[in-house]
């Protein structure tokens, strides 16, 4: 784990420059002098200092296939940053909260904005990772007979399944329209299904593999062993990566929503000082996704929440003096990356069918139980409290996909809590029976009526499917992973050996455009900036940068151009005062002066542009940095 306590006070500063300018976008650009100035140091303390951070890994380089390097500060430091940097970037978002402490709240925290009568303006959606088991069913569903949906010339999906995958989720093109999403197939896809299929090809839980689209057996089975919160959290993975503006203060507004909240169902305030800022006016004036539409920062912001609300992650709200608001429904210490969550608990697994056929599922279980009721029920509804109902058709449906009537009682008498009414099983047998006789019957028409080719197709669709989901799943479903994806599973004296890798994989092809392209770079480990520093260095007397003296004014002016040469600190002895001077220009030959940016000592005190002539100081040093 790293810690800032392990750099000294100049790297931290470097560092926190390199952040506030560029989040984690890549840089090439060092910075001049004058900027540098700004936080009192010169170019070479500054590339000093970055030398020694890209050897301790708080910066690391890839190389561009021509040689240059790029580089950036990796992800996984982001949530420390935040947190360090906060003030240096610029507050965001702040929490608003109090905290009751009686008898009726037990210390449970309220936020003043309840108490003020907050105005929802985005409600949260139901949870985008049971939203994405559902799609997911439904695709296994409709490419039972091909091999999964089979795609038109241009390699997209029908238009009339299209359609129907439009009106069957729960997400909307007004949860996407302020994030000025591109992506392929605009004239196909709406933004939310684009948006869904993008994540879904992200996750690696969907491929397109010639004609078709379908699901990948083993990721699913992969993505089902996972619990919940870890699901959410590759999902918003996937999110912060792909969905959200790459300029660095947007990024930097996303971190901060994160960080800034201590507990899901707290309001956080979004700052409107920031809205005006210059840095903001810059970014959208750089040519880069959202400027070409004038889409103005704040108008991000609120597209960016509105996203979130969309996929169930928070809701947005509105104070009566028009502040902008949001709140996490999910605890949002669940959505970082080294959150290590525990499985939920298999003791609340439970559902509970009725005696119209109709199957209240609470929202504890696990994503295994869910996916289950999602290839044998219909789904009628999905709030806290989903309602799903067992109906002839699904069942008929899901026999053909392995998931028989047979499974399907067992499945039911497992979990449900007050048992299965008596009528309801028969019922499902029947249905069962009828389905593997309609099974039959198609599979007659097919050996006459198709060809070997797309019987081959189906079968192995079929056959991957039982193989893989249905006679394993049962064995897996006590195994949940915290923090990654199963890549590979072994038996071992009855048990399952699980391996972990992250779920999302940065560069894995979708649909949406996505500005990072560091995934297509070679890593660069090898430092050799310090190469273009203090050229000539050997052939420069030492005195001049080992002590102070008096030199004559052609000397002084020596030392000075090498000070500028080398963009290091002069020290300078002004009687019983010592400065330090960034020097920036030498004005004049035999009777010159010198103009730079003048420190005090020890630094506490703000750069000032100031002009000296060597007359006005006794003693000069060159200043070389610590550690160069």
């Amino acid at each position: 784990m790293n810690s800032l306590k392990e750099l000294s006070s100049v790297e931290r500063t470097v560092l926190g420059v390199f952040f506030c300018k560029y989040a984690g976008q890549p840089f090439s650009n060092m910075l001049t002098s004058a900027e540098w100035a700004v936080d009192s140091l010169s170019r070479a303390e500054a590339m000093t200092a970055f030398i020694v951070l890209r050897n301790k890994g708080w910066i690391k380089a890839v190389r561009k296939s021509w040689g240059e390097n790029l580089y950036y500060i990796p992800e996984s430091l982001f949530s420390l940053l935040t947190i360090a940097y906060a003030a240096r970037v610029g507050m965001f978002a702040q929490q608003k909260v109090h905290v009751f402490q009686d008898e009726m709240t037990q210390d449970k925290p309220i936020s003043s904005y309840e108490v003020q009568k907050v105005k929802i303006v985005r409600e949260a959606k139901p949870d985008i990772a049971a939203e994405l088991l559902h799609i997911l069913a439904w695709m296994v569903r409709e490419g039972r007979d091909q091999g999964g949906l089979l795609l038109t010339s241009k390699g997209t999906i029908h238009k009339k399944l299209v359609q129907r995958l439009s009106r069957m989720t729960v997400l909307s093109p007004e949860d996407f329209a302020e994030l000025d999403i591109g992506y392929d197939h605009a004239d196909v896809y709406p933004v939310h299904v684009a948006l869904v299929i993008d994540l879904l090809l992200s996750l690696g839980l969907i491929e397109k593999v010639h004609n078709r689209m379908h699901v990948s057996p083993d990721r699913l089975l992969y993505w089902l062993t996972l619990s919940w919160s870890s699901m959410h959290r590759e999902i918003f993975s996937v999110c912060m990566d792909r969905y959200g503006i790459a300029e660095p203060l947007h990024q930097h507004f996303r971190h901060q929503l994160l960080m800034f909240a201590s507990r899901e169902n707290e309001w956080l305030s979004i700052t409107p000082g920031i809205l005006n800022n210059d840095g903001l006016e810059n970014a959208n004036k750089s040519g880069g996704r959202g400027s070409t539409l004038g889409f103005t920062f704040s108008a991000h912001i609120r597209g960016w929440l509105h996203m979130l609300a969309g996929m169930g992650y928070g809701e947005v709200g509105e104070s009566a003096a028009g502040e902008l608001l949001y709140r996490w429904q999910i605890a949002p210490e669940n959505l970082l990356n080294f959150t290590n969550d525990q499985a939920e608990n298999p003791e609340q697994n439970t559902i509970f069918v009725q005696p119209d056929f109709e199957i209240m599922v609470p929202p504890d279980v696990t994503p295994q139980v869910r996916w289950n009721l999602e290839l044998g029920a219909e789904l009628v509804s999905r709030d806290r409290m989903s309602i799903y109902r067992i109906t002839k058709e699904r069942i008929i449906v899901a026999t053909d996909i392995g998931f028989t009537a047979d499974k399907m009682i067992k499945f039911l008498g497992r979990y449900a809590a007050s048992g299965v009414p008596e009528h309801v099983e028969p019922a499902i047998r029947q249905w069962g029976q009828e389905a593997d006789g309609l099974n039959l019957t198609a599979g007659q028409d097919v050996n006459q009526d198709e060809t070997m080719d797309k019987v081959k197709i189906r079968d192995t669709w079929i056959y991957e499917l039982r193989s893989e989901l249905d006679e394993r799943l049962d064995r897996l479903e006590s195994v949940a992973v915290a923090d990654g994806a199963i890549v590979g599973t072994e038996e071992f004296n009855g048990r399952i050996e699980v391996q972990k890798e992250p779920f999302y994989i940065r560069g894995r092809a979708g649909l949406i455009y996505n500005d990072s392209k560091l995934h297509t770079y070679e890593q660069e480990h090898t430092i050799t900036e310090h190469s273009a520093l203090f050229p000539g260095y050997g052939e420069v007397p030492e005195m001049w940068h080992n002590e102070w003296r008096g030199y004559h004014v052609s000397t002084a002016r020596q030392i000075a151009a090498k000070a500028i040469e080398w963009q290091t600190k002069l020290g300078l002895k002004l009687g019983s005062t010592t400065v330090y001077v960034i020097p920036d220009q030498i004005h004049g030959h035999e009777d010159w002066t010198l103009t730079g940016w003048s420190i005090s000592d020890g630094g506490t005190d703000s750069a000032v542009c100031c002009s000296f002539s060597p007359n006005e100081w006794k003693q000069i040093r060159l200043i070389i940095p610590d550690h160069a």
